[in-house]
């Protein structure tokens, strides 16, 4: 690395600048991980465990990079309840109201309630939302909602991740390796376009460069083409991720999701800045976790056969014969647009048929789903791995967690 230009200038000149930048230590290993800002689920707040896991190992730091500038809403905090005795999914009530649409660096602090609808909390569930409550709460006097939010996820997280550093995306863009980019992107473009081809990455137009701009007095989040200026500027994904990798950071942390569209910012860094560039990229740690609620208790007895899944099943392959009837239907449609289409109705009348012959089974399928929706309905709650994590973990502290986990290198 230590030969390696990025721009005129070596790559360890860039990176010892940007950490000092950022208030990031220039003599230590660090672990760098990050997401949308808000009270996030236990699969992403396995990235910070194993973050801080891999930081201790190297007496290094771990650095949660908030990306500040997305739509999402930050405030949202989801919780099961229970109404009548029916699990539910709620949420606390925030004041000031959420501004749809808004990018959440532009986005006031809030506070939260909860909501006035009658409802009793399992017992699980009260000490979790209760921390989660003073958590966001303790934060209130931060910059923005994203930050808020951002540093009552570091203070949830403390006992299991402990985080070192917290840096906005938007803080990211004010680094002199940030203007480079904007500057020099015109010999950048094709290759970021041909990266993320066959993606679900927006290419490029004309002019256009991978930063947005953020205006408060539009509360938007707009693309950004050369020439623009802007009250703040915040980098699209792969120009991220690429400048973290580049110089921020010793290993990168993503989700399975994250992982995926960084290949391709890998092609796009090699492409148009070189191999040498590409090989000096940090490495990246790929981490996912399933964790539960403890709501199985709340779950009445089903038929775990009598779905609406099943019902689709049966009434779109009515034949009875692992499905080598449908396979011969579609096979044949074949030929001309006539042939095609000739092939297509009779498949259609012979599905009619199959579900006209076994009409009696039908009926008592949706009969049997129509018995067991409010069980299925609570069960798809109890087995929801999106639950904010405080909800699947906070109790197991200090136990061994009872998780479905997995860690890569990539």
């Amino acid at each position: 690395m230590k030969s390696v230009c990025v721009f005129g200038r070596l790559l360890a000149e860039w990176r010892a600048e940007s950490r000092a930048a950022l208030g990031l230590p220039t003599d230590r290993f660090i672990v760098m991980t990050g997401h949308q800002a808000g009270i996030w689920h236990a699969g992403i707040a396995e990235k910070f465990i194993v973050g801080a896991r891999l930081a201790a190992e190297r007496d290094g730091v771990l650095v949660h990079v908030v990306i500040d500038h997305d739509l999402n809403d930050a405030s949202l905090v989801a919780f099961p309840a229970l109404i009548a005795g029916k699990l539910v999914r709620l949420a606390l009530e925030r004041s000031p109201r959420a501004v749809i649409g808004a990018p959440n660096a532009l986005k006031k602090p809030i506070r939260t309630m909860r909501p006035e609808r009658a409802h009793e909390l399992p017992a699980e569930i009260e000490a979790p939302l209760a921390l989660i409550e003073g958590a966001i709460a303790a934060e209130r006097g931060r910059e923005n909602l994203a930050m808020q939010m951002a540093y009552a996820a570091n203070a949830l997280l403390a006992r299991q991740a402990r985080v070192d550093h917290t840096v906005a995306a938007t803080t990211i863009a004010e680094l002199s390796l940030s203007q480079a980019i904007r500057t020099n992107f015109a010999s950048m473009r094709d290759a970021y376009n041909t990266a993320v081809a066959g993606e679900r990455i927006a290419p490029l137009a004309a002019r256009e460069l991978p930063f947005w701009t953020l205006e408060r007095n539009r509360a938007s989040r707009e693309p950004m083409f050369e020439g623009d200026t802007a009250e703040r500027i915040a980098p699209r994904a792969l120009t991220l991720t690429a400048i973290a990798r580049l110089v921020l950071c010793d290993t990168f942390i993503h989700g399975t999701g994250g992982a995926r569209y960084d290949r391709a910012m890998e092609c796009w860094v090699g492409e148009a800045l070189g191999e040498d560039v590409r090989a000096a990229l940090a490495p990246m740690v790929v981490a996912t976790a399933t964790k539960l609620a403890p709501l199985a208790r709340f779950v009445p007895p089903f038929d775990s056969t009598a779905t609406p899944r099943a019902l689709r099943a049966l009434e779109q392959d009515p034949f009875g014969d692992d499905g080598r009837t449908k396979r011969a239907l579609r096979e044949a449609i074949t030929g001309s647009r006539a042939e095609k289409r000739a092939a297509f109705v009779a498949m259609r009348r012979a599905i009619l048929d199959g579900r006209a012959t076994r009409a009696a089974e039908l009926d008592a399928l949706r009969a049997r789903i129509n018995a067991n929706s409010e069980a299925l309905a609570a069960h798809t709650l109890a087995s929801d791995r999106t639950w904010p994590f405080p909800f699947s973990w906070l109790q197991l502290v200090n136990a061994e967690s009872p998780c479905d986990g997995s860690l890569r290198v990539g």
